[in-house]
């Protein structure tokens, strides 16, 4: 409810008469026959037509300020969920994102592991080469100081 005195064109001295008279809201005021406000002393005719214009008015443009909220609210309601859809969405991207990732991770890891294994290999078959080929040259050098002893004891 609104107080009388919040109605343009009522003043704390009107405000206090309508009171007196039992007109405590202007949607009081707004129901009241145009007779019964020219009752109360010191409202003639016109003064009692002002009033229930100036009330009537005045709840009007609450309701149309009711209708307005209404309307906000509802559109309030609509983008909010649009809002929880759209998150949705962003949570759903997320988690098979997610899924993805530790897919890679475990690719990463095998392919990780499978690089260590064949290095280890390559690295084992290099070293028996070298060993194979310090071994030739060991046979070469020896075979060499074996054909000079030769020669030696020949002379």
């Amino acid at each position: 409810m609104t107080a009388i005195s919040e109605l343009k064109g009522v003043g704390p001295a009107l405000a206090r008469v309508l009171q007196e008279n039992g007109v405590q809201s202007v949607e009081a005021l707004a129901g009241m026959e145009e007779q019964q406000l020219r009752s109360i002393p010191g409202i003639g005719a016109s003064r009692a037509g002002l009033l229930q214009d100036a009330a009537r008015a005045h709840n009007g443009s609450a309701e149309a300020d009711g209708e307005d909220l209404s309307a906000r609210l509802a559109a309030a309601e609509t983008a909010l969920q649009a809002a929880e859809e759209k998150a949705a969405k962003a949570q759903a991207k997320a988690k098979k994102a997610k899924r993805q990732a530790a897919q890679l991770m475990e690719e990463f890891a095998e392919a990780k592991e499978k690089a260590k294994k064949k290095a280890k290999k390559v690295k084992a078959k290099a070293k028996k080469a070298i060993e194979k080929e310090k071994a030739k040259a060991k046979a070469i050098l020896e075979g060499n100081g074996a054909e000079k002893k030769k020669k030696k004891s020949k002379k």
